[in-house]
């Protein structure tokens, strides 16, 4: 019986060795099968190498002392009986390779991204002159005139593509010029009008339109408009009739500045024939001469004149200038220029100026008289600051 166990021990032994060797050998196959994947099964060369421990077997007897009774068992058959063992067993199982060599590696599989194709390998390119785009694209501009559309308009408040500004000059009776200005996109826009050395600022209306009238200093009227963004427009007319007339002036930076009064006929102030800003005439009047009074008041910086015409025939005693202490004028410097024209000279120009006295003096004026003027040879008087 100690025989069989130790036979049936060995034989579970080299049993469990081999199965162990098997699963080592298959273990991914096995366990690609357990999931239900086809795996592959790898080449795998292995050796196991069993040894079962040395079993001596040795006959013992039984104990003298016990008696045994003679007792024939009937012998089963075996139908294989092992080999015995011999004193020291060694059970080897051995592959094609030895034991210390570590199986090899599959080889990876290369790895693409579902539903996306297998696309070369970028290789970088250097630039070159001949691959810049910039220089292209520039190429392409050359010689290119862009064409000039609706789109590419200024339009006015009023939604009218805008055009150059247009002046237009048409001459009048009395030597007067009448000044039409249309520049809808520049509404309601201080504009600087220049003649023959009056300088005036006024504002065109929400149309971008202007229309005065202005004495004319010279045969040849010329005139300058010239906008806040610096555009400058242009007309010039030639006016007749200057021979017979006689004007003076003067102009003046600022609200409150310079006045002009002319005395025909010997009157004195506040009588009949005193032409002033208070009682400046009609142009068309018969009586004398009349007083033209210019300039924008409502405008930043105004540029403000008065110029007084004397037709031929009229008695002119005198002609003064008056500078009157205001709040805003006494204690300072006060600046103006004089414009004389005579017929067929140009418009002499000179600079006038009062030195305003205190502040305790509001309400008072200062007076200048200016050389009397005859007609046909009349002086023009300006004055600005």
């Amino acid at each position: 019986m100690q025989i069989k166990r130790r036979a049936i021990t060995v034989g579970t032994t080299f049993f469990l060795a081999a199965a162990t060797g098997h699963v080592m050998q298959n273990g991914e196959t096995i366990s690609a099968r357990l999931r239900g994947a086809d795996a592959t099964e790898a080449p795998v060369l292995a050796s196991v190498t069993s040894t079962a421990a040395t079993v001596a077997v040795k006959e013992t007897p039984e104990p003298s002392s016990v008696p045994v009774p003679a007792v024939t068992e009937a012998q089963a058959p075996v139908a294989s009986e092992p080999p015995t063992a011999p004193a020291a067993a060694e059970i080897v199982v051995a592959a094609a390779v030895p034991a210390a060599q570590e199986p090899a590696a599959a080889p990876a599989s290369p790895v693409t991204a579902s539903g996306l194709p297998d696309l070369p390998r970028a290789e970088p390119v250097a630039l070159v002159a001949d691959l810049r785009l910039a220089g292209r694209i520039g190429a392409l501009d050359a010689g290119y005139t862009k064409t000039d559309t609706a789109a590419d308009a200024n339009y006015s408040v009023f939604g009218i593509a805008c055009a150059d500004p247009m002046l237009a000059l048409e001459p009048s009776a009395r030597g007067m010029v009448k000044l039409t200005l249309a520049a809808p996109c520049f509404a309601n826009e201080r504009v600087t009008v220049t003649h023959a050395g009056l300088v005036v600022a006024m504002a065109t209306d929400p149309a971008g339109d202007l229309t005065m009238m202005l004495p004319a200093l010279s045969a040849t009227a010329r005139v300058d408009v010239r906008f806040a963004s610096g555009d400058t427009v242009a007309a010039t007319q030639a006016i007749g009739g200057l021979d017979a007339l006689a004007r003076i002036g003067v102009q003046w930076q600022g609200i409150e500045g310079l006045r002009l009064h002319a005395f025909e006929n010997g009157a004195g102030f506040d009588m009949p024939g005193h032409v002033s800003a208070a009682a400046p005439r009609d142009r068309t009047t018969a009586e004398g001469g009349f007083l033209t009074v210019l300039g924008d008041p409502e405008v930043d910086h105004p540029l403000m004149a008065e110029v007084y015409t004397a037709p031929a025939g009229t008695s002119v005693n005198e002609v003064m200038l008056e500078a009157a202490v205001t709040e805003t004028t006494c204690g300072r410097l006060l600046a103006g220029q004089a414009l004389r024209m005579v017929p067929g000279a140009a418009t002499a120009v000179e600079t006038v100026s009062f030195a305003m006295p205190a502040c305790d003096a509001v309400g008072d004026s200062l007076m200048l008289g200016l050389a009397p003027v005859a007609v046909p040879a009349v002086a023009m008087v300006t004055a600005g600051d």
